[in-house]
This record gives C-alpha cells, sequence and structure tokens, in this order.
C-alpha cells in the first residue's frame, strides 16, 4: 500500500514538473515582449501600465495594451528598417485597438484622449 502510495505521488511530482510551461511556451499576452527595437516603445509601455489606466482596462477583454505595444513595437521594426510608410500604418493600427474599444463602448473617447497623445507624441512616425 504504501509503495502504491508513493509511486502515485512521485509520478504526480514528476507529472507536474513535466507539465509547467516555460517562458517560450507562456501565452503571449501573459508574457509580453522582453526588448523593445526602440526606447520610445518601453516610454509608451511605461504609460499604458499606469495605475491610472487600471480601471479603463478593466471593461476591455482583449489586453488592449499589449496589442498596442506589438503594433509599435512592429512600427519601431519598419522604422529602423527605412519602411515609414509601414511605421505610419501600425502607428495607426495601434491607435486603432484604443479607437475600437470606444466603438464596442469598453472606454469612452475622452477617457482614452491622454494614452492617445501620449502615443502620438512619441511615436516618431508622423500619423493623421
Amino acid at each position: 500500500m504504501r509503495v502504491t502510495a508513493m509511486l502515485c505521488a512521485l509520478s504526480l511530482l514528476i507529472g507536474g514538473v513535466a507539465l509547467m510551461p516555460s517562458s517560450l511556451e507562456a501565452a503571449g499576452w501573459i508574457s509580453g515582449i522582453d526588448t523593445y527595437v526602440a526606447p520610445w516603445v518601453k516610454d509608451i509601455e511605461q504609460e499604458l501600465w499606469k495605475k491610472d489606466y487600471r480601471d479603463l482596462y478593466a471593461n476591455d477583454p482583449r489586453t488592449p495594451q499589449v496589442v498596442a505595444l506589438r503594433l509599435l513595437n512592429q512600427a519601431a521594426k519598419a522604422e529602423k528598417a527605412n519602411d515609414s510608410l509601414l511605421a505610419q500604418q501600425l502607428v495607426r493600427d495601434a491607435l486603432e485597438v484604443f479607437e475600437t474599444g470606444v466603438r464596442k463602448h469598453y472606454y469612452s473617447p475622452s477617457e482614452i484622449e491622454p494614452i492617445m497623445t501620449f502615443i502620438r507624441q512619441h511615436a516618431p512616425s508622423k500619423t493623421s
């Protein structure tokens, strides 16, 4: 009986360790982006994760700050590759993430205006 119990406990322990995800297997929306191509993306990240906006994001199930940061990091990559048109489009796409949240009534235009302004001021690509 003791041997069976020990074998069961050992198999659960080994199975549990084997099922633990590594950082490479973690979901993208959990792990975030480890490094950014440009320092301005890091500045925007710090702004988007401020406690001031916690209540704002509570109604949005999409995790908009992660989606926007990925797009902005891609914009920084395009900018680095001298593709300013693509960079501009990606910045517009990042802004659209928040505008979609307004259309879906997750938040109001006035609530996201500080975020939108901050992104426009810090992203080097001029967007209309």
